[in-house]
């Protein structure tokens, strides 16, 4: 985002001064505008940078004050007016105007060419959004870094102005069911992830903007996914904080949609790929509901972090099938729901009076589920270390369920 403080640095402006408006320096430069008519409303959308020649017949002070109005009530960026013949000194009244309005109003003596000014301020502008397309790439060059040094993405960082030395989270906005919006408005999926994540990018712009930071996203099939930073881990929990209230906003925009948001652990610049992998099995989890929350970070899944650092996920499903399998498969012959009490039967540490009120039977029918489990699985529920066992898998279920 370019802003009128930004422009004050500019060459063109070393002989422009600011006369007042001070406190609005920070208003966001859209593009810059020569004023040619009486009036801009019909010529401007907001952000407008407008320049006003001093040789324009009809300009005066009455002129100006008029203009100062019309600028603000438009939501125009600011305004250069060049003395010309008309003026020598800026009118006080004009600046007291503009002091008053908050709006950034700049005066130069004499003669100065807008096309240079026009030049360098659009030049200026195309190359800051060159930078937040080239922010939109940089995570796909961090994801593929384990060919690169460490010197070599820390000049990425530095290219885009970001300290490697920053604290970094990443955030994944994951895409739950679009099913329902498919068949009502008979849009593709890709349609509507471009509608979220412009709804994302408006709430996550303005917080970043706040923050002075740059948005550095990827927009997947089935997921926004953002890497954030700051200098202390303190102040990214507060982004992640703000990030949980986005998503909680853009769910009741597309409460279809069922927008789950996860969190890596706090990383490394060399290690984002790894981030990314956390925050993407987190994300897992929300869709699959295995936490009641829609947001959730990395290091609050408890035993599933153990599964994760599992590379051969084969091993995981044998695992699971050593202990469920025969329960899944005799659920499906009888719909007996001997998985659900088993689960239910451990999630209550072996109570046999809270499981049953949990499952909505009487006592006698849930020990005679239980004895049938100990006949089917071959195991003896009541030992500490086969419950673990079982624990683990039904975790594992969680994650690969049976098809």
């Amino acid at each position: 985002m370019v802003t009128c403080r930004q422009l004050m640095e500019l060459d063109i402006f070393h002989n422009i001064k600011l006369k007042a408006g001070r406190k609005g320096l920070d208003r966001r430069v859209s593009w810059v505008y020569a004023k040619h008519t009486k009036t801009i409303t019909e010529w401007v959308h907001g952000g407008e940078f407008i320049l006003v020649s001093g040789y324009e017949y009809g300009i005066d002070e009455a002129e100006l004050l008029r203009l100062v109005e019309e600028a603000s009530a438009n939501n125009c960026s600011g305004v250069l007016i060049e003395g010309g013949i008309n003026f020598k000194e800026m009118p006080a009244s004009v600046m007291k105007k503009a002091d008053e309005k908050e709006l950034p109003l700049f005066f130069v003596r004499g003669v100065i060419s807008f096309v240079d000014v026009t030049h360098d301020v659009s030049d200026f502008i195309m190359e800051n959004r060159y930078l937040k397309t080239k922010n939109v790439s940089l995570l796909d060059k961090l994801l593929n870094a384990a060919s690169m040094s460490k010197k070599e993405i820390d000049n990425l960082f530095y290219g885009t102005g970001i300290s490697p030395d920053s604290y970094f989270r990443l955030a994944v906005f994951n895409i739950g069911n679009t099913d329902m919006q498919l068949n009502k408005h008979t849009i593709d999926r890709a349609d509507m992830l471009l509608r979220l994540s412009r709804s994302l990018q408006k709430y996550i712009t303005v917080l970043f903007e706040q923050l002075g930071l740059s948005t550095i996203y990827k927009v997947n099939l089935d997921s926004i996914d953002y890497l954030i930073y700051a200098d202390q881990e303190a102040e990214l929990q507060m982004i992640a904080e703000s990030l949980k209230n986005i998503n909680d906003n853009v769910n009741s925009v597309y409460p279809d949609c069922d927008i789950c948001l996860s969190f890596s652990n706090t990383v490394e610049s060399y290690d984002i790929l790894e981030g990314l992998n956390e925050a993407y099995f987190t994300g897992n989890l929300l869709r699959k509901k295995v936490f009641q929350t829609s947001s959730l970070g990395f290091g609050d899944i408890g035993s599933y972090q153990m599964l994760f650092y599992v590379e051969d996920k084969a091993k995981l499903r044998v695992f699971r099938d050593r202990f469920l399998k025969k329960l899944n498969e005799a659920d499906k012959d009888s719909s007996s729901q001997l998985m659900d009490t088993l689960r239910e039967y451990l999630i209550q540490d072996g109570n046999m009076m809270q499981t049953s009120k949990k499952l909505f039977i009487h006592r006698n029918t849930l020990q005679y589920r239980l004895e049938r489990i100990k006949s089917i699985t071959d195991f003896d529920i009541e030992d500490f270390h086969t419950r673990r066992d079982f624990i683990n898998a039904f975790m594992i279920c969680d994650l690969f369920p049976f098809e």
